[in-house]
C-alpha cells in the first residue's frame, strides 16, 4: 500500500511538472504591408522561423503574418492566450517588421490602426504567466520600454501613480524583452541572412548557438550575450537591448 501510494504522488508530481511546462506563442510578422510603399523581403520569414522552433518544442502556436497581422487580430491572439494560459505557463511575443517610437506598424499602418506598445504591454500584463517572453525585431524597438509603465493605487496619499518599468521589472520579474535596437537606432534585415539581424541571432542561439557552458540548456543572459554578438558582427550601428530583472538571467528559455 506504501508503494502504491509512492507512485500515486510521484505520478501527481509529473502532471504538476508537465502542466508547468506549457508554452503559448503568438508569432508576428509583416512583409506585405497594405499598399506597395511599405514592403520587406524577410519579416514573414522571420515569423515562420520563430514559429516553426516554438512548434518543434511543443508550444501551442498562433501565427499571423503579413494581411493577417492586424492590430485587431494580434490583440485578439493575446486575450484568447489569456483565456487559457495560468501562472504556471509561459508566453513567448514576436514581431518582425515595421517600427515607429512607442508603435508597432501591423499590417494597416495608419494611425490608431496601428499597435502601441502601450497597448501591447497592456493586453500582457493580463494574462497569467510564470514569464512572459518577447522578441521585437523593429525599427527604434528600444522604445517599448517607455511604455511598460503599470498603474497602482497608492492608499497613503489616495491616487493612482505610474511606476517605470524599472520599478515595474523589479516587483514583478516576469518580463523578457529581447529588443532588436536602441530607441534611436533602425534595425536591419538582410537579404544574405535572409532574415532580420535579431531575429537570425535569436533562431540561431535557440538552437544551440547560445550554449556557452553546453549544457543544452540556453538561458536568458546565454541568448542576450549571443544574439547581440550576432548582430553586431552584421551591423555595428544596431545594438540589441535586453529589458528584464537580473533574477530572470538564468532562465531556461529553451533545451536543444
Amino acid at each position: 500500500m506504501k508503494r502504491l501510494f509512492t507512485a500515486i504522488i510521484f505520478m501527481l508530481l509529473l502532471c504538476v511538472t508537465a502542466e508547468a511546462q506549457k508554452t503559448y506563442a503568438v508569432i508576428t510578422g509583416v512583409s506585405n504591408y497594405e499598399g506597395d510603399a511599405n514592403d520587406l523581403r524577410q519579416s514573414t520569414k522571420d515569423a515562420k522561423r520563430l514559429a516553426s522552433l516554438y512548434k518543434s518544442k511543443g508550444a501551442t502556436v498562433v501565427l499571423l503574418t503579413s494581411k493577417n497581422a492586424t492590430r485587431a487580430n494580434v490583440i485578439a491572439a493575446i486575450r484568447k492566450v489569456k483565456a487559457t494560459a495560468n501562472h504556471n505557463d509561459h508566453i513567448v511575443f514576436s514581431y518582425s517588421g515595421h517600427g515607429m517610437e512607442n508603435y508597432i506598424c501591423t499590417y494597416t499602418t495608419a494611425g490608431s490602426k496601428m499597435l502601441s506598445y502601450n497597448e501591447l504591454f497592456s493586453e500582457l500584463d493580463k494574462c497569467q504567466a510564470k514569464d512572459i517572453v518577447c522578441y521585437i525585431d523593429a525599427c527604434f524597438s528600444g522604445s517599448a520600454t517607455a511604455n511598460m509603465n503599470t498603474k497602482s493605487f497608492d492608499n497613503s496619499k489616495d491616487f493612482i501613480k505610474y511606476q517605470s518599468w524599472q520599478v515595474t521589472l523589479k516587483s514583478n520579474p516576469r518580463y523578457i524583452v529581447f529588443l532588436s535596437s536602441r530607441a534611436d537606432e533602425y534595425s536591419a534585415e538582410s537579404p544574405l541572412v535572409g532574415s532580420g539581424f535579431l531575429t537570425n541571432g535569436v533562431v540561431k542561439g535557440l538552437q544551440g548557438k547560445a550554449d556557452s557552458n553546453e549544457d543544452k540548456n540556453i538561458t536568458v543572459i546565454e541568448l542576450f550575450k549571443y544574439v547581440h554578438k550576432d548582430v553586431q558582427l552584421h551591423n555595428k550601428k544596431q545594438h540589441p537591448q535586453l529589458v528584464t530583472s537580473k533574477v530572470l538571467y538564468d532562465n531556461v528559455l529553451m533545451s536543444w
